[in-house]
């Protein structure tokens, strides 16, 4: 039997397109006591997945075959990066990794030493020398501390990847919004960000960077099981991030609330570097960055990121079902 449910939309368009906007839906009652919400497309090109994900999620509800209990609402956040959606990117139109961009940018700048090392060599031209080079960095130092170095966030190199930016971008005052707008600090929540790229090929692993010995941690654990990746304990395919989304929502949950990451895998963690160099790299040297090189490197990062693939967008959408059903028994 469908359920009918009250919709509120709350759209917030892109200042530097305005064709371009991130699509939010409330569903249920607006005083509802516990909130389900789901977030796609923080890293632009992931919204592909995070859309799949959304619409089927919601089809089910208006259905009948997942029940909305009268205290719980779920609040839909759609292409919250939608200029890298529309433009195949991970990062906004400034350059900045949403994902990297919550910090308080009141203080100094976070550094990433291990960053400022490889810098030089993110920007070698010739791709057999730049990986051997990378190669040699990751022997030397170790696998985990190498990620942490790559991917961890930086924020002294604009073209370079995960950059987190100088002040809070466009994604970030999204967010910001929605939590005071619907008052969600005062509400029990189960936030679960979509993301892809990272992990086994089609697993779909619920990711907690909840700080040890927290509420937020403990929920977790209680409503996902013990399989919750745990970056900060290394028993996670992603390790320890610097302005991550996730501190945004931690800084107004109460002890029945938690945030995780549900990361679907692709091709693994050296074919996600490798692909985002060769994005950064086309995008930052005017000197290649011609329509044809953009287009190329567009369909890779696609290929990586949304793989064309139907058995795993069918193991996504199943996960999905399954990650999201334990959220919303959780949270009500």
């Amino acid at each position: 039997m469908s359920q009918q449910l009250p919709l509120t939309r709350l759209d917030f368009p892109q200042p530097s397109q305005v064709n371009l906007r991130c699509q939010t839906g409330w569903i249920g009652n607006l005083d509802a006591e516990a909130v389900l919400v789901v977030i796609g497309g923080t890293h632009g090109i992931e919204g592909f997945t995070g859309t799949g994900v959304q619409v089927d999620w919601m089809q089910m509800v208006a259905n009948g075959l997942i029940a909305l209990p009268d205290h719980t609402a779920m609040l839909m956040i759609n292409a919250l990066n939608p200029w890298g959606y529309a433009n195949n990117r991970r990062c906004d139109d400034q350059g900045i990794d949403v994902n990297r961009n919550f910090i308080d940018f009141s203080q100094p700048l976070p550094i990433n030493p291990g960053y400022e090392e490889l810098q030089p060599l993110l920007g070698i031209r010739d791709r057999d020398a730049r990986a051997k080079a990378m190669d040699g960095y990751c022997l030397r130092v170790g696998q985990r501390p190498y990620e942490i170095a790559f991917s961890g966030g930086q924020f002294n190199d604009p073209a370079g990847p995960f950059y987190g930016g100088q002040s809070p971008g466009f994604s970030r005052q999204v967010i910001e919004s929605l939590i005071e707008h619907y008052s969600l600090a005062k509400r029990r929540l189960a936030v679960v960000d979509l993301h892809t790229g990272l992990g086994p090929y089609g697993y779909g692993e619920v990711i907690c960077d909840h700080p040890l010995g927290t509420d937020g941690l403990m929920t977790a654990i209680e409503w996902f099981g013990p399989g919750c990746g745990l970056p900060s304990t290394g028993t996670s395919s992603s390790v320890p991030k610097l302005g991550l989304l996730d501190y945004a929502w931690h800084q107004v949950m109460g002890p029945k609330s938690c945030f995780v990451t549900l990361e679907f895998g692709t091709m693994g963690t050296a074919a996600l570097f490798d692909t985002l160099l060769d994005e950064a790299s086309v995008w930052s040297n005017s000197e290649c960055a011609s329509r044809h090189s953009k287009a190329v490197v567009a369909e890779q990062m696609k290929a990586h990121f949304y793989p064309l693939d139907d058995h795993w967008r069918e193991a996504v959408i199943f996960r999905a079902r399954q990650v999201l059903h334990q959220a919303l028994v959780g949270v009500s």
